[in-house]
């Protein structure tokens, strides 16, 4: 994202700048003050639950834990973005450290979406394929599988670092043309997004098939009606997240394809980051509307019992 937009002309300059910094300000504030305050102390109580709480010990939680970890980061990395929006020409040194560490903000998104599809994989396996031993994600071949999905996404983003420079006339910008950041950003949303989501709403359209319309097999310690009970209240979760997180990225992803071809109203920029982060800070209360055991853990780990 562009920190300032230097497209009004030259008698008006003055005027543009201190409109932006009024609406910077009073953004950065808002998310500053109130968002993402919310937004890390949610997620590192999931995190905290996750790990202490033994009856929460299941790879969907662990998954949702790494969720959280990257929803942490994106809260973290907010306040870098919030603060450029809040000062749009800041000195070169702030500058310089706000435009690199901006590169990495899109990493957050690429490991939420790859955590929610071997969450999708990971129930389609349970649910779907029971009997498949070959698709069964063991827990410890689930803790090299997040240790990948966060190199990948590290990875992906890192040329970034590279190609974005603090100009001297207090910009971050891209220094490869427009086609390449095109051709960039066309394949890391096919890649990283497209497919993915691909992937998930099949997993979840045949889960939700076999739950609701299939015959299951169900273990013989289990409850028929226990057992797909609790089922439909982990795919319910894993659903709402997953939706959540695509409508809130959404705008993002088109508003970072607009910026590309050309300046963008900083209130729609503003507007697009806002709906991420909002999606990082909505999980916790999710999780806690939709699942009686981190209600539970909330309340125990808060009370400190």
């Amino acid at each position: 994202m562009n920190f300032s937009a230097d497209t009004t002309p030259v008698n008006s300059t003055t005027q543009s700048v201190r409109q932006v910094t009024v609406f910077g300000l009073v953004t950065f504030l808002l998310i500053a003050i109130v968002l993402l305050p919310i937004g890390i102390a949610g997620n590192l109580l999931v995190i905290l639950v996750v790990k202490k709480k033994r009856y929460l010990h299941t790879k969907t939680n662990f998954l949702l834990a790494n969720l959280a970890a990257s929803d942490l980061m994106a809260n973290i990395l907010g306040y870098t973005v919030a603060a450029a929006r809040a000062f749009p020409k800041p000195a070169m040194t702030f500058g310089r450290f706000i435009c690199k560490i901006n590169s990495y903000y899109p990493a957050a998104s690429f490991c939420s979406i790859l955590t929610l599809t071997v969450i999708a994989l990971e129930r389609y396996n349970a649910i779907v394929k029971p009997l498949s031993n070959g698709l069964k994600l063991k827990k410890r071949t689930l803790r090299y599988l997040i240790t990948v999905i966060w190199i990948l996404s590290i990875a992906a983003v890192t040329p970034l670092v590279y190609v974005d420079e603090y100009s001297m006339d207090y910009q971050c910008v891209r220094t490869w043309d427009t086609n390449s950041q095109i051709t960039f950003w066309t394949c890391a949303i096919v890649i990283a997004i497209c497919l993915p989501l691909m992937v998930i709403i099949y997993c979840y359209v045949r889960i939700i098939h076999t739950l609701y319309f299939g015959r299951q097999v169900i273990p013989m310690n289990i409850p028929v009606e226990v057992d797909a009970q609790e089922k439909k209240k982990v795919i319910k979760l894993s659903i709402i997240v997953t939706s959540v997180f695509i409508v809130s990225f959404t705008p993002f992803a088109i508003v970072r394809e607009l910026e590309i071809r050309g300046p963008v109203a900083n209130v729609v920029s503003v507007f697009a980051l806002g709906f991420v982060l909002l999606s990082s800070l909505l999980n916790p209360f999710i999780y806690a509307f939709q699942s009686t055991n981190y209600r539970q853990a909330f309340k125990e780990t808060i009370l400190k019992r």
